[in-house]
C-alpha cells in the first residue's frame, strides 16, 4: 500500500530546532526586536546571554549558531560566518569606551579594570595600548569596572554600562572610544562581534543555516528602518537614556554590515592579536 506524499511528510522525523545564541545587550536590538515582535520568523531556539557566556556555550557544543565575539571567532578553526552581518563600527562606536585618570601613555604597569564579558574589547585595548604607546597595563577583570576610589588608574566599559556612564565619566577622565581609536590607526572598521555557525552543523543542515542567515539579515534591515522607532523605545526603556542619543547610536555609530573592508579589519585584528601573543591558535574561521 502506498502512502500519500503529505502523509509521508508528516510521518518523517522532524529535525530539532537549531540552538542559536544571541547577545543580550541593547546594541543587538535592531537584529533581535523584529524577531521578538513576530515581524521576522527565526527557525531556531534562542538563548540570550553575555558574549562571554555565549562563547562558553559554543565551546561546550551547547549552541549551533549565533552571535559571538570576534576574538572567540578568530580562535576557532571550524566556524562558518553568517554573511553580511556583524556588530561593528566604522568610527566611534559609543559603547566600547576606555577611561583613564592619567594619560594612557603613562599606564605601564598600572591597574586597569576590564569587564569579564567581552574578550574582543579587552584584547583590542591591549593591542591599541601596545601599538599607540608601547604600554603594558596590569589588567584586572571586574564584573562592573569602576573608577571610584584609588584602586584603578583606568577602566574599560562596554555595552549598556558604557552608554550609562559616558556622560558623567567623560567630564572627569581621559576618554577613548575604542571604535574611533581603531579606525584612526588602521583606516578599517572594527568588528566587535559576528554571527557564525559550527561548520559541522552548518554543512549538515545547509537549508536551516541558509534560512537563519536570511532571517537575521532581514531582521537587521527591518530593525534599522521601519522598526527603528520601536528599537529606540525599547533601548530607552532598558537604559534610561534619551531617545535622540539612542537614535544616533543606532543610525550613526553602530554598523551591522560585513563587507570586504570589515573582513580586512577582522583579519588585521587577528594578526595583531597573534603578534602580541594574545591569540595563540592558528587563523580560525572563514571570512
Amino acid at each position: 500500500m502506498s502512502v500519500l506524499p503529505n502523509v509521508a511528510a508528516s510521518l518523517a522525523p522532524r529535525r530539532p530546532l537549531p540552538r542559536l545564541g544571541q547577545i543580550s545587550f541593547v546594541n543587538c536590538l535592531p537584529v533581535v526586536l523584529p524577531i521578538q515582535r513576530g515581524q521576522v520568523a527565526l527557525p531556531a531556539e534562542v538563548l540570550f546571554a553575555s558574549p562571554a557566556q555565549l562563547n562558553a556555550a559554543y565551546a561546550a557544543g551547547g549552541l549551533d549558531v549565533g552571535a559571538m565575539s570576534s576574538f572567540f571567532y578568530l580562535e576557532q578553526a571550524d566556524m562558518h560566518l553568517v554573511p553580511r552581518l556583524s556588530i561593528a563600527a566604522d568610527g566611534p562606536v559609543g559603547s566600547v569606551l576606555f577611561f583613564s585618570k592619567v594619560s594612557p601613555s603613562s599606564l605601564s604597569g598600572a591597574k586597569v579594570a576590564v569587564p569579564a564579558c567581552s574578550a574582543t574589547s579587552v584584547n583590542l585595548l591591549q593591542v591599541l595600548l601596545r601599538e599607540e604607546f608601547d604600554v603594558r597595563a596590569n589588567l584586572v577583570v571586574e564584573p562592573e569596572p569602576d573608577l571610584s576610589g584609588d584602586r584603578y588608574a583606568a577602566a574599560l566599559v562596554i555595552g549598556d554600562r558604557a552608554l550609562a556612564v559616558d556622560g558623567g565619566w567623560s567630564k572627569s577622565y581621559h576618554r577613548l572610544d575604542m571604535g574611533h581609536w581603531w579606525r584612526e590607526r588602521t583606516g578599517l572598521p572594527m568588528v566587535f562581534g559576528v554571527w557564525a555557525a559550527r561548520a559541522g552543523w552548518a554543512e549538515g543542515n545547509a537549508g536551516q543555516f541558509q534560512s537563519i542567515c536570511v532571517a537575521l539579515r532581514s531582521s537587521a534591515d527591518l530593525g534599522l528602518s521601519a522598526l527603528l522607532p520601536e528599537v529606540v523605545s525599547e533601548a530607552a526603556r532598558r537604559t534610561g537614556l534619551e531617545r535622540q542619543r539612542l537614535e544616533d547610536y543606532f543610525r550613526r555609530q553602530l554598523n551591522f554590515e560585513l563587507t570586504s573592508r570589515h573582513a580586512d579589519g577582522l583579519n588585521l585584528f587577528g594578526e595583531l592579536c597573534r603578534h602580541y601573543g594574545l591569540l595563540t591558535k592558528a587563523p580560525g574561521g572563514r571570512t
